[in-house]
């Protein structure tokens, strides 16, 4: 299942550009309508507004994060204490 999900995150981008393309008529020099502007841009808008509000509500307050490190010649994984 992870493979699948890792295959469609990658296709999204060369998805997303055939639908453009095709939407703007794949013709050198015409510009795509004033629409498909405006639901790029929400779009965008949306992932932006998304990645803040995740970086936001992530508390790293009373944690306190001690990275991998060697202990006794294995490794010990990180932690939050």
């Amino acid at each position: 299942m992870g493979i699948l999900i890792e295959l469609i995150l990658f296709a999204l981008p060369f998805i997303a550009y055939v639908i453009w393309w095709r939407m703007t008529g794949s013709k050198p020099g015409h510009e795509p309508s004033r629409r498909l502007i405006v639901l790029a841009a929400i779009g965008v808008a949306c992932g932006v507004a998304g990645a803040i509000y995740y970086g936001l509500s992530r508390s790293l307050e009373n944690d306190n994060y001690v990275p991998a490190h060697i202990e006794r010649g294995g490794i010990v994984r990180g932690t939050t204490r």
